[in-house]
C-alpha cells in the first residue's frame, strides 16, 4: 500500500469510491460506464478496492484525478484466518466490538459468523487506507463516501466515515441483486443489514423491484431507500443487429445463478426443431464449473455451432458486437438485479429475450414495441426455443420494428450519459465538508 505525501492534500470536493475490486479485472465491468462522470463532477476521486483477490493483478485505465488506493489483496483461506487472529492480537477491543455486533443474531449461528466476517473484514480494510485517506483530504474538503455494494464496501465506507475528520463524513451507496436479496444468500440472511442502514444516509438500488423489496423488509428505513438506475454508453455499429445470423448472445459470469446448462437445453431443442442458431457465450467463471458447461454444451448442441469468448472488457464487448452482429440477447438467470448486459444489449439493438425476475421485466417493454421475450421465472427449454423460434421467423419488417423499439428503449430509460451525469450530481450535493 503506498502513502502518498502530505502535498497531495486539496480542498474543494472529492468522492471516495469504494468498490469490489474496479478498477482490476475481471469484474464490475459497468463501472467503466460511470467512473468518467463522477470523475469530471469530482476535483478528485479516491478509489479503494476492498476485496480484490491476489489474482487480480490486469488494471484498467481510469481518468487522471483518480487515485487508487490498495488494500491488502484477500488470498486463501487460511491466510485470511490469520491475518483476522493478527487483527485481533493487535485491536483486541475493536475486535471485541466487532464480536459483540455479530451476538446482535444470537441464537443463529452461521448469521453471527456472517456477520462477525463482514464487520472484521472491513475492519482490517479500514484500518489499512484511513491513514492514506486522509492524507489526501485538507480540511473543508466537500466529502463524500459512495459504496458500490450493500456489503464490504458499504461496512468499510461506513467504518471510515467517523474516521476521517471532525464531522461523520456521509455514506451513500448502491445496492444490486445478490446485496438486496437475502434469498440468493445460502443461508438466506445477509449480515447486518440494519446496522448498514442506519450508518447510510441513502441506498439506490438498481432496480425499482429491489426498492420495493428492501422498504418493505426494512420499512423503517424506507425514507432511504431510492431507484437509481444504472446505465450504459452508445453502441458502436448500434442497429447492426441480423435476423440472418440466427446468431445467440449471452453474457454472465458462469455460475449456477446464471442457469446457463437451461439456456444450452433450450438451444439444443430449437436445434432439434431445424432453427439453424449458434451461440456465442461472454464470461468465464470458475474453472470447474466452467468445464462442466462446456461439456454439456459440446454434448449437446451441433458442432461448431457454439464459442465461448472468456472475459472481455465493455469496450471489447462492443467491438465484439459490431464485427460480430447476432440476432438476439438471452438471459436465463435464477436471480438479477438489472443487468447491464441487457442494457449493452438493448443499446445495440438486439431483441432481447429473458426471464421475469429481478428488474428484468423493467427492461424489456413490449407497449413500446419491444419483442416480447419475457419468460416466466423458471422456463422450460421447450419455452426457451419457442421465443427463439417465434423471433427468428418473424416478417424482417416486423424484426427490424424489434430493433429499433429495443434501442428507443436505451435512449429513454438506460443511457449513462443522462442517469450517470444526473447521479454525479447528486452526489455532489451530498458531499459535506470534512
Amino acid at each position: 500500500m503506498s502513502h502518498p505525501a502530505a502535498s497531495t492534500q486539496t480542498s474543494g470536493t472529492c468522492l471516495i469510491f469504494v468498490t469490489n475490486c474496479y478498477p482490476f479485472v475481471p469484474g464490475e465491468e459497468f463501472i467503466e460506464s460511470e467512473i468518467g462522470h463522477l470523475a469530471s463532477t469530482f476535483d478528485r476521486v479516491l478509489l479503494i478496492p476492498v476485496v480484490r483477490t491476489v489474482d487480480q493483478t490486469r488494471r484498467r485505465e481510469v481518468p487522471d484525478n483518480v487515485e487508487v488506493i490498495l488494500p491488502e489483496a484477500l488470498s486463501t483461506t487460511k491466510a485470511s484466518a490469520g491475518k483476522v487472529v493478527r487483527y485481533t492480537l493487535r485491536h483486541p477491543l475493536r475486535a471485541a466490538a466487532s464480536f459483540g455486533r455479530a451476538l446482535r443474531s444470537f441464537p443463529h449461528p452461521w448469521r453471527m459468523l456472517s456477520d462477525l466476517r463482514l464487520d472484521l473484514l472491513a475492519c482490517i480494510v479500514a484500518d489499512q487506507v484511513q491513514t492514506t485517506v486522509q492524507e489526501h483530504l485538507a480540511p473543508g474538503t466537500r466529502t463524500l463516501l459512495y459504496s458500490y455494494w450493500m456489503m464490504v464496501p458499504a461496512r468499510v465506507a461506513t467504518r471510515l466515515s467517523a474516521r476521517l475528520g471532525r464531522h461523520t463524513v456521509p455514506v451513500v451507496s448502491r445496492a444490486h441483486g445478490y446485496d438486496v436479496f437475502s434469498e440468493r444468500s445460502a443461508i438466506d440472511y445477509l449480515p447486518q443489514r440494519e446496522l448498514l442502514f442506519s450508518q447510510i444516509s441513502e441506498v439506490f438500488t438498481a432496480s425499482r423491484n429491489g426498492a420495493d423489496y428492501l422498504r418493505a423488509k426494512y420499512p423503517s428505513f424506507a425514507h432511504r431507500i431510492e431507484t437509481g438506475r444504472l446505465g450504459v454508453g452508445p453502441a458502436t455499429a448500434a442497429g447492426n443487429v441480423s435476423q440472418q445470423s440466427f446468431k445467440v448472445y449471452t453474457c454472465a459470469y458462469l455460475v449456477p445463478v446464471k442457469r446457463i446448462p437451461l439456456l444450452i437445453d433450450g438451444l439444443a431443442t430449437a436445434q432439434r426443431r431445424g432453427l439453424k442458431v449458434n451461440w456465442s457465450h461472454i464470461g468465464s467463471g470458475p474453472a470447474d464449473y466452467a468445464a462442466e458447461i462446456q461439456r454439456r454444451a459440446a454434448d449437446q448442441l451441433d458442432s461448431g455451432s457454439f464459442e465461448f469468448l472468456g472475459d472481455l472488457s465493455n469496450d471489447e464487448v462492443r467491438a465484439r458486437y459490431a464485427t460480430s452482429p447476432g440476432g438476439v440477447f438471452v438471459n436465463v438467470s435464477e436471480s438479477e438485479g438489472v443487468p447491464v448486459s441487457i442494457m449493452e444489449a438493448l443499446a445495440q439493438g438486439f431483441p432481447v429475450i429473458a426471464t421475469d425476475v429481478g428488474g428484468n421485466s423493467e427492461l424489456i417493454d413490449t407497449e413500446s414495441g419491444m419483442f416480447d421475450g419475457l419468460l416466466k421465472g423458471t422456463p422450460t427449454a421447450d419455452e426457451i426455443a419457442d421465443r427463439l423460434e417465434a423471433l427468428f421467423t418473424t416478417e424482417t419488417g416486423e424484426y427490424r420494428r424489434f430493433v429499433d423499439a429495443s434501442m428507443a428503449q436505451w435512449r429513454r430509460n438506460w443511457s449513462s450519459d443522462v442517469n450517470y451525469a444526473a447521479f454525479s450530481d447528486h452526489l455532489l450535493q451530498a458531499a459535506e465538508p470534512i
